[in-house]
């Protein structure tokens, strides 16, 4: 058993000053206890040591320095260096925090005791690691030129439950990957993402992440997350599943967001409970660029309303619309898919669809539209099983749609494709707008503004189409040797 004399502790306390800081060393874990905390420092029984309100086992305590500086109150620093982590606990935190390390995997838990935020800061790489943290209090968790990948489960996981705020270091760039090895038989040794927070997150700092879902979906989180204006660059690279998964809601106020995965791009889930905004997905600001190649997925998608008033938004999905068995019904494609309202009043928003059967917004409840910019374009077949068909419409509500102001370039597939599909009421009421497609669609005579049709009408992408004052470029994607055109304007 490694012993500490009473006059080594005398030594150390004697040459401790107030710019000095006295390390507790614990193998990979470090309590950094600075002079004015120190106080007293008592043995028991010549097998612990006593600093303040934690009580040190000798037998595990692997060495104690002192070095000049200080580090700050409610700070948790980690720092990994290929198979090996480094901890240090700031001292006032010691009562509270415990930490272990095996190898390059770290685990974190603070007391329920402990309630005030606490900063986490993770740099450097490692192959095989990981961070985990369990906690009752909101934290910050600061990605400070991290690069960690875990062969075998989620490279964070944060399972507090509180308010994560998470930070992307100025000027730093952060990746993160899982893996999975082994899945024992009834499953337990799975995880959800890359990614995963138990808690509701708000994203800040002008850093970059790069994330990849090697299992399931790039990042998860159990409750509401908002990408906050200034935010820097986060980068879904690849993701089995989703690229964001989240309940509760999701909002986008700034950042640069892309995503490129094989199942939804941007997933937001309702919570059980009765919570502010359940289900929806909100965009306002920023730059969201979306590819999904799965079939029957969505690239942006939520369980309640989607809202767009700002922002600059690309979304695209490739894959074709498939039979559901467990639904007993067709799951289409979509680039935009909400079980309630579509509202857009500003920004821009590009969505394309190319598989069979796809969709460009496909909304259950009504869609308006009053500002903004939107083009949207299907290329796909019909996708046809047995005596069931699902077309491939550009802007579909099973409500009704109202456009009522900005501009707005439907282009639907020649193969049955509708600009405007709903079984209720389109209202041109003042935007200016142009929609082409395989099959026709009429304005109600309640609308403000007339809206002219044309048909047998030869459209070739990259060529430019002008009725009734309105002219758009035709995507080059899009072509209709016999197309029905509908325009509208406040000139009308």
């Amino acid at each position: 058993m490694k012993r500490i004399s009473l006059l080594s502790a005398t030594l150390l306390m004697s040459v401790m000053t107030s710019a000095q800081t006295m390390y507790v060393n614990m193998g990979d874990v470090s309590y950094a206890i600075e002079a004015s905390q120190a106080g007293d420092m008592l043995f028991n029984d010549g097998t612990s040591l006593t600093i303040g309100q934690k009580t040190y086992p000798l037998s595990k305590v692997t060495s104690i320095q002192v070095a000049e500086g200080s580090v700050a109150d409610n700070t948790v620093a980690v720092a990994y260096d290929g198979g090996k982590a480094k901890v240090v606990i700031a001292g006032n935190l010691a009562p509270y925090v415990s930490a272990t390390v095996n190898g390059g995997h770290v685990a974190v838990i603070a007391s329920e005791s402990l309630q005030q935020e606490v900063t986490y800061s993770l740099s450097g790489q490692s192959a095989d690691g990981s961070f985990y943290m369990d906690g009752d209090y909101a934290i910050q968790l600061v990605l400070n030129g991290l690069t960690l990948t875990n062969p075998d489960s989620a490279a964070v996981n944060i399972q507090d439950g509180k308010l994560i705020t998470i930070v992307l270091a100025d000027g730093t760039a952060n990746t993160l990957a899982d893996g999975l090895t082994h899945v024992s038989d009834d499953g337990s040794d799975g995880h959800n993402a890359a990614f995963y927070v138990d808690g509701h997150t708000s994203w800040t700092g002008t850093g970059s992440l790069t994330i990849t879902g090697n299992v399931k979906h790039g990042f998860s989180s159990d409750e509401y997350t908002l990408f906050g204006d200034g935010l820097g660059n986060v980068t879904i690279a690849n993701a089995v599943g989703d690229g964001l998964h989240i309940n509760q809601y999701f909002k986008m106020l700034g950042g640069t967001l892309n995503i490129n995965a094989a199942g939804d791009g941007v997933d937001v889930g309702k919570k059980k409970t009765d919570k502010t905004d359940n289900g929806f997905l909100t965009i306002s600001g920023g730059t969201l660029n979306v590819t999904t190649t799965g079939n029957a997925t969505k690239a942006l998608k939520c369980d309640s309303c989607m809202i767009v008033t700002g922002g600059n938004i690309t979304a695209t999905t490739t894959g074709s619309a498939i039979y559901d068995s467990s639904e007993a019904d067709i799951s289409s494609n979509a680039a935009a898919k909400c079980d309630a309202t579509f509202t857009m009043t500003g920004g821009t928003m590009y969505l394309t669809s190319t598989g069979d059967g796809g969709k460009g917004i496909n909304a259950t409840g009504d869609i308006t539209i009053s500002g903004g910019t939107l083009t949207v374009v299907t290329t796909g077949d019909v996708f046809t099983y047995e005596q069931e068909d699902t077309k491939p419409q550009a802007i579909k509500s099973d409500g009704n749609i109202t456009l009522s102001g900005g501009t707005i370039l439907s282009c639907a597939s020649a193969n049955d494709g509708t600009a405007f599909k709903t079984d209720n009421t389109l209202l041109t009421n003042g935007t200016t707008l142009m929609g082409v497609g395989g099959k026709a669609c009429t304005a109600a005579s309640s609308s403000t503004h007339k809206a002219p049709k044309y048909k047998d009408v030869k459209v070739s992408g990259g060529s430019t189409l002008s009725y009734d004052g309105v002219s758009f470029t035709i995507p080059a994607i899009y072509n209709n040797s016999s197309a029905k055109v509908i325009v509208s304007s406040p000139a009308l």
